[in-house]
């Protein structure tokens, strides 16, 4: 069953406010309503603890916790396996996607943000989320 991209929560973490409000901008773009902003690790966890999100989009590189330390320490917890993370960063090297994807990224975006390319990985994301929907449904 389709998802409705409108009814998704979605949070935005970078320190750039600049990549957080075009990250924004095309989310709403695609039709989502519900997106929350934070700009260090702290502030998302914060935000994480107090609300389910369906899809978390972190910065690679940030002060303090980087994006990807986050991500390795939610997905430590079988509890967030219905979490989609997706990095967004400048590492745009072959080995940093591998790793990403190894410790749990459902996607990678690459800066500088195109709005056709953000659409299309964002639209896989979306099918990910699909997916694990019909199977927990079914198994």
């Amino acid at each position: 069953m389709p998802i409705e991209i409108g009814e998704l929560k979605v949070l935005v973490v970078d320190d750039n406010v600049v990549v957080r409000k075009l990250i924004e901008l095309n989310l709403g773009t695609m039709g989502f309503k519900n997106i929350d902003v934070a700009d260090n690790s702290s502030q998302a966890q914060e935000k994480i603890s107090e609300k389910p999100y369906d899809i978390v989009f972190l910065d690679w590189n940030m002060p303090g916790k980087s994006g990807y330390q986050l991500m390795q320490e939610y997905r430590e917890d079988r509890v967030n396996d219905g979490i989609a993370f997706v990095m967004v960063t400048a590492e745009s090297q072959e080995r940093y996607v591998r790793e990403a994807v190894k410790a749990g990224a459902t996607g990678y975006i690459t800066k500088p943000i195109t709005p056709a390319t953000f659409a299309e990985k964002v639209q896989k994301v979306i099918t990910w989320l699909e997916n694990r929907a019909a199977s927990t449904k079914t198994g």
